[in-house]
């Protein structure tokens, strides 16, 4: 018995790791990788979208993480496909979690 608390709290403290970097920072997302590609390393989008003029197929797809660098943030990234290939990706909303609230002091 134990051995399994032990098992169990060394699992809970090695989940508990913090990010400082965004995933989509990283060098190995390129333009032109494919749909697929991306979810293969990124993990499927928390929402999609899509449009199609002519011949060709816009697609975005909006990914959420949280990310530590002195403070908790949410970031938000969007990545830009046409016909099924990665062609841009942009930078979207980010804000700080946990702000200490606003004391205000009586006169």
């Amino acid at each position: 018995m134990k051995i399994m608390l032990m098992l169990m709290t060394a699992i809970i403290f090695c989940s508990c790791a913090t990010v400082k970097n965004s995933r989509f920072s990283a060098s190995d997302i390129q333009p032109g990788m494919s749909k697929q590609a991306i979810i293969a390393r990124c993990g499927k989008p928390f929402k999609k979208s899509f449009s199609q003029v002519g011949d060709i197929l816009y697609e975005d797809f909006y990914y959420k993480e949280t990310i530590y660098k002195d403070y908790w943030f949410e970031v938000n990234t969007i990545l830009h496909f046409e016909n099924g290939k990665l062609v841009s990706l942009e930078p979207g909303h980010e804000r700080r979690l946990y702000q200490p609230p606003v004391v205000l002091e009586k006169k």
